[in-house]
């Protein structure tokens, strides 16, 4: 390998956990960091869908562990992480992907609606966060990439009002441990991905147009897929990437230089 191509990887072996890692970017995501040589912790909801990812791992030569947890309950996150340490005994990197849509207009959400939402895409957020920022301070550094939206960056349509403030805070979350973290040698970075073939953007066809709204806004006119997703959350794990900190990167065709 030139030393190009290793600074463009991540560290070798380093163990990272990724949340929401059953399906859509996340399972992709945790299939190319294995790809990559990584040591892949899968967490999600589905016990199916997570052993099934775990699975894939496995068959093609790498190393995964599934954890089932959800990311809104402090003690599943905190027995994710132990988890991780007891078995790994660091944790180098971090990927914070799980996240639910929010769909309805602001005065029709009830308020169940509505806390459900930032429950998973802001708290669950820090949560996770919490035991991550914990972990590396105490072991001298590590990467954190928190997976949002453009939604968190321009309100891009109306009726997700709960989801756009809950990816607006994930965006605040992720500057805000930056600054008060880069002394330890942690960085946090944010992707802010637009379109991105996924059933959450199927999903969305209904409510927003889906993926024929979004292709007259991208000035690429393409969607994007996972794995395009997934490879700028590589880089930031990589040592290409070590000045890059507090940082929300767009993974969007273009669609936020419009």
């Amino acid at each position: 390998m030139s030393d190009g191509a290793a600074r463009t990887a991540p560290p070798e072996k380093a163990v990272v956990v990724v949340t929401g890692g059953s399906a859509g970017i996340g399972r992709a995501s945790a299939l190319a960091f294995a790809e990559a040589g990584m040591r892949v912790v899968i967490a999600a909801r589905s016990e199916e869908r997570g052993a099934g990812t775990e699975r894939e791992i496995l068959d093609r030569g790498g190393e995964a562990t599934f954890v089932r947890c959800d990311v809104t309950s402090p003690d599943e996150v905190q027995e994710l992480f132990a988890r991780t340490v007891e078995r790994y005994g660091r944790v180098d990197c971090a990927f914070n992907n799980a996240g639910i849509p929010g769909d309805g207009r602001l005065v029709d959400l009830t308020p169940e609606d509505f806390d459900r939402t930032i429950a998973v895409n802001a708290r669950g957020l820090w949560l996770c966060m919490r035991e991550e920022l914990r972990i590396m301070s105490a072991q001298g550094g590590g990467s954190i990439v928190n997976n949002t939206s453009v939604h968190g960056v321009r309100t891009v349509f109306p009726g997700i009002g709960a989801y756009v403030a809950s990816k607006h805070a994930a965006v605040a979350l992720t500057r805000t441990a930056a600054m008060e973290h880069a002394h330890e040698g942690v960085r946090v970075n944010a992707l802010a991905p637009g379109p991105i073939e996924s059933d959450m953007l199927a999903a969305s066809e209904a409510a927003v147009g889906g993926a024929t709204t979004w292709r007259g806004l991208i000035p690429s006119g393409e969607i994007g897929t996972p794995r395009q997703v997934a490879d700028v959350a590589l880089w930031l794990f990589s040592a290409s990437s070590s000045y890059v900190n507090g940082q929300v990167i767009g993974v969007d065709g273009g669609f936020l230089a419009t």
